[in-house]
């Protein structure tokens, strides 16, 4: 039993303790990097909670934001070094999701999507 007074997944959690952090991750994994794309892909969020979580993610370091036009405020998100090491998790939550709380899918088809989410995330 490990004793000490740190605890490494409290701690984690800390640093991801948005609601959408994994989300914009996966969807930069999925080829999505602009914000118009990350609301697309996840409507429920407000505008001012999507740039509210990239700006965290930003301080994170997380994600760089890249101006590509600036009169026409177009910007682009991609993973820094330390977001893609979140491969292995998001992948993780997408499997369990997958077999532990998705019950409209059969086992079949559960299995082609975790093959892709594999070739998404980069998991060998």
């Amino acid at each position: 039993m490990v004793e000490n007074n740190i605890c490494p997944i409290g701690n984690t959690l800390d640093v991801f303790n948005r609601k959408w952090i994994f989300c914009i991750m996966s969807n930069i994994y999925n080829g999505k990097t602009h914000f118009n794309e990350f609301k697309q892909m996840n409507p429920t969020i407000s505008n001012h909670v999507l740039a509210q979580t990239l700006k965290y993610m930003e301080e994170q370091d997380m994600v760089v934001k890249t101006v590509i036009d600036e009169v026409h405020n177009k910007t682009e998100y991609s993973l820094t070094e330390k977001g893609l090491k979140t491969n292995k998790i998001l992948y993780e939550i997408t499997s369990y999701f997958f077999n532990e709380l998705d019950d409209t899918r059969s086992e079949n088809e559960k299995e082609n999507l975790l093959a892709e989410y594999r070739e998404v995330y980069g998991i060998r």
